[in-house]
């Protein structure tokens, strides 16, 4: 099956700057994919040049196998896009935003529009600018369901939310996503994204670190823990190590050595790579 969404060494710069480096990843079908990176790390930027936004001065980026660079119109009505900001005119009502909006998107309709924000208790009736920053979310995923995109894009939507509503945001994505659809998902809040991603991009100073299945990470990374002396013997294979209060840890990469000695392994989690892999001078 061809993927949602393939990106083979893109970049994107301005002048003489370059904003984004060299991405490649693949989405296929079905998949929630996280992008993770501390702020500036380049996921906005990586956003807007998958949505248009941003011009892309070298190699490609496809989706559902059209290129955006030579078919930019096309690409972009198998988007849905749900950012932080106000793309939306907030004078209008909830249901008169659908019939606007939709009239841009050949497979726009108005009655699944409606019928999802029934769904998600969004009333229909009320002005966007009334809507709570929660409900305004809902209506962005029913406007983006409507028009049946292929891939949605969530630019940290959750940032300002309190953690019982990202969670129920969390499981209605989850709800929705099928095997026609795709997302992809940015944010600096990593706990959800732990149990709900079924793969991970992180970017680092406009450099992407890795693109991975949650699987693929488990193997490939592992955290350890030990004495000064046990990880002063582990050095040259540590990505990155700190002092604790009672012990050490390091962040370590499989070579296929394995690991000897009495060290405790555990599985890091998305903020321990985060931690290690953010490219911090």
């Amino acid at each position: 099956m061809e993927p949602i969404l393939q990106i083979e060494n893109a970049s994107t710069e301005r002048g003489t700057v370059f904003w984004l480096r060299n991405v490649n990843l693949t989405l296929e079908p079905g998949i929630f994919m996280g992008v993770i990176g501390r702020n500036g790390a380049g996921k906005t930027t990586l956003f807007h040049m998958i949505c248009g936004l941003s011009r892309i001065s070298g190699g490609d980026l496809r989706l559902a196998g059209v290129s955006m660079r030579h078919e930019p119109k096309r690409c972009k009505r198998e988007m849905g896009i749900i950012f932080d900001d106000d793309y939306f005119r907030l004078d209008l009502s909830v249901k008169h935003a659908g019939i606007i909006y939709g009239a841009y998107y050949d497979r726009y309709s108005q009655a699944v529009f409606l019928n999802y924000c029934r769904k998600f208790e969004v009333d229909i009736k009320q002005n966007l600018r009334k809507l709570s920053k929660g409900n305004y979310m809902k209506f962005q995923l029913a406007f983006a369901l409507a028009h049946h995109p292929k891939l949605i894009l969530m630019d940290e939507p959750e940032a300002r939310l309190d953690p019982v509503f990202r969670r129920e945001w969390m499981n209605l994505l989850y709800d929705v996503l099928d095997d026609t659809c795709s997302v992809l998902f940015a944010t600096h809040l990593t706990e959800e994204l732990e149990q709900y991603a079924d793969a991970v991009t992180m970017l680092s100073k406009g450099q992407q670190v890795f693109s991975l299945t949650m699987l693929e990470l488990e193997e490939q990374y592992k955290i350890v823990r030990g004495s000064k002396e046990e990880l002063d013997a582990l050095s040259e294979r540590l990505l990155g190590r700190r002092r604790m209060e009672h012990y050490e840890e390091g962040l370590f990469r499989e070579d296929g050595e394995g690991l000897q000695g009495k060290n405790s392994v555990s599985r890091p989690s998305l903020a321990d790579l985060m931690y290690y892999l953010d490219g911090r001078d």
